[in-house]
Order: C-alpha cells, then sequence, then structure tokens
C-alpha cells in the first residue's frame, strides 16, 4: 500500500501541473500565442539541458553493467521495431502514426525513475537506474527524431538523406544527450557559476512542459482520438510492463537490477513526446491525451506490478 501511496504522490503534483495550465488557458490567463512560444522554449532551450545534466550524471557516476544495459538496449529497440510495424496497419494518419508509435515505446523514464526505484529499494537504486537512464535517453531521443521526421505531415524531402541526418544532428535533445555523453566519458566539470544557471533552466523544463501541455489539451477532441488513446496506454501501462518483465525474470533479472529495469519499462508516456510531436509535424494533440491518460492510470498499474513482483519475491 505504501507503493500505492508513493505512486499517487508522484502522479499528482504532474497532473495539477497539467490542471494549472488548462485551467490558465480557459480562464484566457495563459494566451495561444505564450503557450506556442512556451513551446518552443522548452523544446530547443530547456530540455537539452535537462538532457544534458541527466546523461552527464548517469555516465559519469554510473558502474557498468553489460547485462542490464544490453537488456535495456535490446528491449527498447524491439518495442521501436515491433510498434513502427504494428502500428501503420491500424492507424491511418501519418502524424497519428508518428505520435502513436512515440507514446508507445517512449516512457517517462526521465521523470519516474530514480523517485520510484529509490521508494522500493532506496539511496541501492541509484546506480542501476543511473546506469539504464545513460543509454535509453539517448536511444529514446534519437529513435523519436527518425520516427517523428519519417511521419510527419510538414515533410517535403526523403527522411534518410544527408540533409535528414544533418537535421538529426542539429535536433536540441540529440544535442543535449550528446555534449552530456561527452562531458560525462571525459568527466569533464563545468565551474559552479555555470553549472548552476544550467540546473536552474533545466529545472523548468518539466514543469513548464506540463503547463504548456495542459494549456494546449482540447478535451472536446478527446472522443475523435479515444480508441487510439485508449490502446496506447493499454500497451504503455500493461502490455509492454507485462510482458518485458516475464522475460526479465526468466532470464534471471532480480532485486535492484530487476527495479531498474521495472522503472524503464513501466511508467507511463513521457512529456517530452509532445513537445517532440507538436514540434516536428506529428499530432501533439493526441500525444497530449495518450499522456494524460498514462498519467493518471500509472499509480494504480505501477502497484499492481509492485504488488505482484513483491509477492513473487523477486522484487
Amino acid at each position: 500500500m505504501n507503493n500505492f501511496f508513493f505512486s499517487v504522490q508522484v502522479v499528482t503534483p504532474l497532473i495539477l501541473l497539467m490542471l494549472g495550465g488548462y485551467a490558465g488557458a480557459y480562464y484566457k490567463i495563459l494566451s495561444p500565442v505564450f503557450l506556442t512560444e512556451a513551446n518552443k522554449f522548452v523544446f530547443r532551450f530547456a530540455l537539452p539541458f535537462l538532457l544534458f545534466r541527466n546523461v552527464f550524471s548517469a555516465i559519469h557516476h554510473g558502474d557498468i553493467n553489460g547485462n542490464l544495459i544490453s537488456a535495456s538496449l535490446i528491449t527498447i529497440i524491439a518495442m521501436i521495431v515491433l510498434s513502427c510495424l504494428l502500428v501503420p496497419l491500424f492507424v491511418k494518419r501519418n502524424g497519428q502514426r508518428g505520435s502513436m508509435i512515440q507514446a508507445i515505446y517512449r516512457s517517462n523514464f526521465l521523470i519516474y525513475g530514480i523517485p520510484l526505484g529509490m521508494s522500493i529499494y532506496g539511496e541501492a537504486a541509484m546506480r542501476p537506474i543511473s546506469m539504464v537512464m545513460a543509454v535509453s535517453i539517448p536511444l529514446y531521443n534519437m529513435s523519436a527524431v527518425l520516427i517523428l521526421a519519417y511521419f510527419s505531415e510538414n515533410r517535403t524531402s526523403r527522411v534518410f538523406s544527408w540533409q535528414s541526418l544533418v537535421d538529426v544532428l542539429r535536433n536540441p535533445l540529440i544535442i543535449g544527450c550528446a555534449v552530456g555523453a561527452v562531458f560525462g566519458v571525459f568527466h569533464l566539470e563545468l565551474p559552479p557559476f555555470i553549472d548552476r544557471p544550467i540546473a536552474d533552466i533545466a529545472a523548468i523544463a518539466t514543469p513548464l512542459a506540463l503547463i504548456v501541455m495542459g494549456g494546449q489539451f482540447r478535451f472536446r477532441s478527446l472522443h475523435k482520438n479515444i480508441r487510439m488513446v485508449v490502446s496506447a496506454s493499454v500497451f504503455r501501462l500493461i502490455i509492454i510492463p507485462a510482458v518485458a518483465m516475464l522475460i526479465f525474470i526468466w532470464i534471471g533479472f532480480r532485486g535492484v537490477e530487476l527495479c531498474a529495469l521495472f522503472c524503464l519499462f513501466a511508467t507511463p508516456t513521457a512529456v517530452v513526446s509532445y513537445i517532440m510531436s507538436e514540434n516536428m509535424g506529428c499530432d501533439g494533440e493526441l500525444s497530449a491525451q495518450i499522456i494524460v491518460l498514462t498519467t493518471a492510470a500509472s499509480c494504480f498499474t505501477i502497484f499492481a506490478f509492485v504488488f505482484i513482483m513483491k509477492t513473487m519475491g523477486v522484487l
């Protein structure tokens, strides 16, 4: 029951921030122009700094566990491939295909990972989670850029070209991950007078992204997307973590390592998926609706998985 209340405590601030953005837009405190510009600020400025700090910290402080890293990478790649093969069979519009694929495979590990893991194993969860974060965050972002570019409704040229490669490398989130990886690998340290403002900007990213998402959320269009929203949420919160945990348990993962993998694959759809969909020509509104539902429902699904795995004696 403690894990259930913890999940509620993690989820509630996120929902309240989204509700604050929705109320601000409804009462015309937040204008459409502000929300659009704030969206760009988060995508091009705040989120890259957040990713830089997280990737740097994960690589700089994490020990290397080849089995854990391999399991994370192989499973994420398998999810991406299967999503790219299956979603276009059932979703007809390109922009919605990109948003659906990203929503299914991309978890909110960046926000949920460490607090959820620490609630289960305390400080012992920090290292394996940081290690998984160091490989999953860059892979999440690089694959998202490619997938959203391919399914973008604004695309006017071939995706797999030299220009597309340049566009991927110029993506702010890719740059943030790459610079963080370089700093982490070479153990470079920023002076405090530079690190402090970067940390302050990074701290803005998630709450502002949630406020903007809430401000641009439209309930009236939910009925048009209900089938896709529910389908993506079931895959994100139930099918993917259930299959992944069964495989990991069968392979032999237990304890704190299984906990790190659980935090990666059982958390709701990443908030950044809305920002990226909105900025790369896919269906940002659909992404926002999936994020809202998976975030609200995750406190129940996370509780259920933790309870089952503790009962099995593997967690």
